[in-house]
């Protein structure tokens, strides 16, 4: 946990330097991340999970799952929008490495709260599929929200 802790710091230091970031967290594995500002078109994020998924039967699900993603939106409206993106996982923090997995998320993202105009709700499916083993399909469903910090 030690590692999962300085790892962030680390990346957010290094956001906040250059560009706006924001801070994520996904129900699905207990998952959080850190991301430049999804207010914009496209945006980069890395996830680490803590706890196993809990939507999948996988035996990779463990803790530690590193993913770096692109994403972009497909649909944007003024106070939602509805993106996808193409990411990769590898458990660098985990006791097992030796696999990896493409991974295609979904989601919707919304900002109903105008007196907190950075807070984002989202929702979101997220393919994995492993393939360095047998191309097992990894099907995660999750809730959570997205906190961007702004420069202002």
């Amino acid at each position: 946990m030690k590692k999962i802790v300085l790892l962030f710091c680390l990346a957010a230091f290094s956001f906040s330097i250059k560009a706006q970031f924001s801070i994520n967290y996904y129900y699905d594995g207990n998952t959080m991340g850190i991301s430049t500002s999804p207010a914009q078109n496209h945006w980069w994020e890395l996830r680490i999970n803590t706890t196993s998924y809990m939507h999948s039967a996988w035996s990779y699900a463990d803790r530690g799952i590193t993913q770096a993603y692109y994403c972009f939106k497909l649909v944007s409206e003024e106070k939602a929008s509805l993106y996808s993106g193409l990411g990769i996982g590898v458990p660098l923090l985990s006791n097992e490495i030796g696999w990896a997995s493409i991974n295609v998320p979904l989601g919707i993202q919304i900002n109903p709260f105008n007196q907190l105009p950075n807070l984002y709700l989202t929702g979101e499916y997220n393919g994995m599929v492993g393939v360095t083993d047998d191309f097992d399909l990894v099907n995660t469903l999750s809730v959570g929200f997205k906190y961007l910090f702004s420069k202002k």
